[in-house]
């Protein structure tokens, strides 16, 4: 996914979805790795302090490649032989690596972000948010 104006509206929408959950305080910084084509990563930083702001790195040929750009600990070796698809999610300290392997708008609407917010968070005691 290489359009900024769909990234930007998930990124809006998720952060809209989460913020109910954050304390007021506690902000949350998105770092963007578009795809050319076959999706996108969105490492997502939260904390207390943190500025809610966007930041859009380059465009790469793919999802393996972009991986290669976050520092994380969940793949290692040749990033090349992984293959995404829908919504995978990564947690390492004050972080949230979503990488998403396609471009589909449905994979980059409101609720979508909202569903994504809901694999992050524990159900609450009634079930979905």
């Amino acid at each position: 996914m290489k359009d900024n104006i769909i990234l930007q509206s998930f990124i809006n929408n998720f952060r809209r979805h989460i913020a109910p959950f954050l304390k007021p305080n506690v902000g949350l910084t998105c770092k963007i790795f578009p795809v050319k084509q076959g999706g996108a990563i969105l490492e997502l930083t939260i904390g207390v302090g943190i500025a809610n702001d966007d930041l859009f790195e380059s465009v790469t040929s793919n999802v393996s490649e972009a991986l290669g750009k976050v520092k994380q600990h969940a793949f290692g070796g040749n990033l090349a032989g992984f293959k995404f698809s829908g919504t995978n999610v990564v947690m390492e300290e004050s972080r949230i690596i979503l990488i998403k392997g396609e471009d589909d708008v449905n994979a980059w609407d409101d609720k979508a972000a909202l569903a994504d917010v809901n694999r992050i968070l524990p159900p609450s005691k009634g079930g979905q948010r």
